[in-house]
């Protein structure tokens, strides 16, 4: 699919529904337990088309706020999708919200329907405050028990709409997808909501057909080839666009229910075609390199041998040997990943430069992209006819891109918003006199127009002693080995720099002499020869920096990273207050 598909569609409904009635059209995938629920043509198009007559009888109108607190799947769409062909907008949430947080969206969006998995499934924080939104759907059967007024289940619901079938209300139908202007607001998305209030971005339909269409240019896909597999929540933006797109080209989707079941999917499904965030790569490298550790010794030297060669090599001058390798080690280790991709795009933060050299080495058709809710989201992205290992690729083309004298990446275009929801105080300061929009991070544009990314402005620390520290670009470099996981440092108010290490448990059980092979963390954390290992790497990365920038003590710990319990951000980012709070005591010994 070209952009040109796009030319002439004016709203989401249009072009996915298009697409839906499409001949080949295969349909969309779920993953439920143990088997693949699939929602073709007809189940999908009779299915919107049910919820909208549902949703108009129980008030969903222009300027009607739906919430929807569930996982990635096609009902999560069909929902979606409804609500904004009865002139409504979405409001995604995330399961792990705060209680706090949760009371704010619902008032600032005025939500009047909450959509939601099942009641089992909703955290209890957010049970007493359900009772503010008026109408509550489940996706699943009504429990027995439910306090809710005015609830329904999925089926029901359904029926709901069923019963109000007519020839007239299918002619209405098509009439209120035709007249879905470009300047309504499709969805609002509310960011930022970790470090104060969280800021919602409301986002139009022009600024998503745009998007689509640009995305077209860098992104042509083969819908007798291509096969799809969404792993990544769909409340955040970016894997929403996507899906928007894949499925408007007429690709299957496959909805997988955890991206801790990425790796036994991947030989399964061969998708050609995924969006990722760096943890999910890192896994995916994991299991690769423990599948190593357990071949018998003279093949697991060789496999590390070209595992090696795959970490430190430019993926840009690939030899002879390259094809040995091939061959021998890394065709297989493609095999279990499917061995198909046509594309793995990458966003959300900067990858670990190892694991990207050794992805990018082993055959994986590797991109890493950037951009922000406010911009719907992509800004920039590396494709298969321009990238650049190490950076963002290039603008969309249909975007203005610039640094300021700042070095801030600003960004004017028909896919960037036009400011935050209920929120005029933020306007002024979020946009320039021109109209830019502030990004706040910073960057460089190379002479051949690739973007680098080279940290936040609004992440600087001030040291006690009046010296700044830019936090990211040091703990993208603390990263850069494996067996750290993630890092977080500390300077704020500090009178040194400081950071916490989050360690690889099978990594660094590899690195232990067989003297220390029973392993556990604490006899790991006490081991002089892990611990000679990540001050060398420490050392390493303080070269590079300046004095007052240098890490001069750290603390190493193991810990699950999980949105679970809160130490990761629904983009698998750290959580930098979480992590203050529960390393608290970590933290204040490095600085007695």
């Amino acid at each position: 699919m070209n952009m040109n598909s796009f030319e002439g569609i004016e709203s989401l409904p249009a072009l996915s529904l298009n697409a839906f009635s499409q001949p080949g059209f295969k349909g969309l995938f779920h993953r439920v337990g143990e088997e693949w629920i699939h929602y073709d043509s007809e189940n999908l198009q009779n299915t919107i088309y049910f919820l909208s007559l549902a949703m108009r009888e129980i008030g969903v109108g222009k300027g009607v706020g739906v919430g929807i607190i569930a996982p990635s799947s096609p009902q999560w769409f069909m929902v979606d999708l409804a609500t904004q062909i009865c002139g409504g907008y979405t409001v995604p949430i995330f399961s792990n919200i705060s209680s706090a947080h949760f009371e704010y969206q619902v008032k600032d969006a005025q939500l009047k329907v909450l959509t939601i998995d099942s009641w089992e499934t909703l955290s209890p924080q957010i049970h007493p405050l359900v009772d503010s939104v008026p109408t509550l759907i489940h996706l699943s059967p009504l429990p027995n028990k439910i306090k809710h007024k005015n609830s329904f289940g999925w089926s029901d619901f359904i029926e709901k709409g069923k019963k109000i079938d007519s020839a007239s209300e299918r002619e209405n139908f098509s009439k209120r997808i035709k007249n879905i202007a470009g300047d309504e607001i499709f969805s609002v998305i509310y960011t930022s909501g970790s470090t104060g209030t969280p800021k919602g971005v409301p986002l139009t339909q022009k600024n998503m057909n745009l998007h689509l269409k640009a995305i077209a240019e860098f992104f042509p896909v083969d819908k007798d080839r291509d096969v799809c597999m969404s792993i990544l929540p769909v409340a955040h933006i970016f894997e929403r666009m996507v899906v928007y797109y894949f499925s408007s080209c007429g690709l299957p989707v496959y909805f997988a229910d955890s991206p801790n079941n990425v790796g036994k999917y991947l030989p399964e499904i061969r998708p050609s075609i995924m969006t990722v965030v760096p943890r999910v790569l890192e896994k995916l490298y994991e299991k690769l390199i423990d599948g190593a550790n357990k071949k018998p010794i003279p093949v697991k030297w060789l496999v590390k041998y070209a595992i090696n060669k795959a970490k430190n090599t430019d993926p840009s001058k690939k030899n002879l040997r390259n094809t040995i390798w091939d061959k021998l080690v890394y065709s297989k280790m493609r095999a279990a990943l499917g061995d198909n991709f046509y594309l793995m795009v990458s966003g959300s933060s900067a990858l670990n430069i190892s694991v990207n050299r050794f992805l990018r080495n082993i055959g994986l058709a590797l991109y890493e992209g950037y951009g922000l809710t406010e911009t719907s989201p992509v800004i920039s992205a590396e494709c298969p006819t321009n990238n650049r290992m190490g950076s963002v690729g290039k603008p969309l083309h249909n975007l203005e891109v610039r640094i300021s004298s700042e070095g801030e990446i600003q960004v004017k275009g028909p896919s960037v918003f036009s400011g935050y929801f209920n929120r005029p105080d933020l306007n002024k300061e979020t946009f320039t006199e021109d109209g830019f929009f502030r990004t706040g991070d910073k960057g460089r544009i190379d002479k051949d127009g690739y973007v680098w990314i080279t940290g936040r402005l609004k992440e600087m620390f001030k040291t006690s002693t009046g010296k700044y520290v830019s936090p990211v670009p040091i703990e993208q470099a603390l990263c850069h080995r494996s067996f750290i996981e993630a890092a977080q440092v500390f300077a704020e108010g500090k009178k040194f720099t400081s950071a916490i290490l989050f360690l690889n448990q099978d990594i660094i059980r590899s690195k232990l002499r067989r003297s220390e092979a029973e392993f556990t963390p604490e006899k790991a954390l006490k081991s002089r020869r892990v611990n000679a290992l990540l001050q060398k790497h420490v050392d390493s990365v303080n070269k590079k920096l300046n004095d007052w920038e240098k890490i001069k003590k750290w603390r190493a710990v193991f810990a699950t990273l999980s949105t679970e319990n809160g130490l990761l951000t629904p983009t698998l980012k750290l959580r930098r207050r979480m992590v203050e709070k529960i390393y608290v005591n970590e933290i204040n010994e490095m600085y007695e």
